[in-house]
């Protein structure tokens, strides 16, 4: 997403949901995340449940007083720190931790 969509999506979320907060966005996000599950085990289309889902996340983010420019760098600290760490196996859901 560039930054001109990433103020579209924001305008209308404000406009569309002016009581809307970074909360109840997160809680939307879990509804989300759940259809976007249930969508990739059924082997169905998902990509459009991954879309709500970073819609609600940046509006989530934007409602923190997150920018675009600010998420980018964010995104870009959060990797230079997960290149440099180490990785354990998976668990049984194949999720991978880094060691602590």
């Amino acid at each position: 997403m560039d930054s001109i969509n990433f103020h579209k999506v924001i305008n209308w979320q404000r406009e569309t949901f002016r009581h809307a907060t970074a909360l109840s966005k997160i809680a939307h996000l879990k509804q989300e995340l759940e259809e976007l599950e249930a969508d990739i085990k059924e082997d169905k289309d998902s990509r459009l449940e991954f879309a709500d889902c970073f819609i609600l996340l940046f509006g989530a983010a934007e409602c923190e007083g997150m920018t675009y420019s600010s998420i980018q760098m964010c995104i870009e600290n959060k990797m230079e720190i997960n290149y440099n760490r180490k990785w354990g196996d998976p668990d049984e859901n194949g999720v991978v931790n880094h060691i602590k």
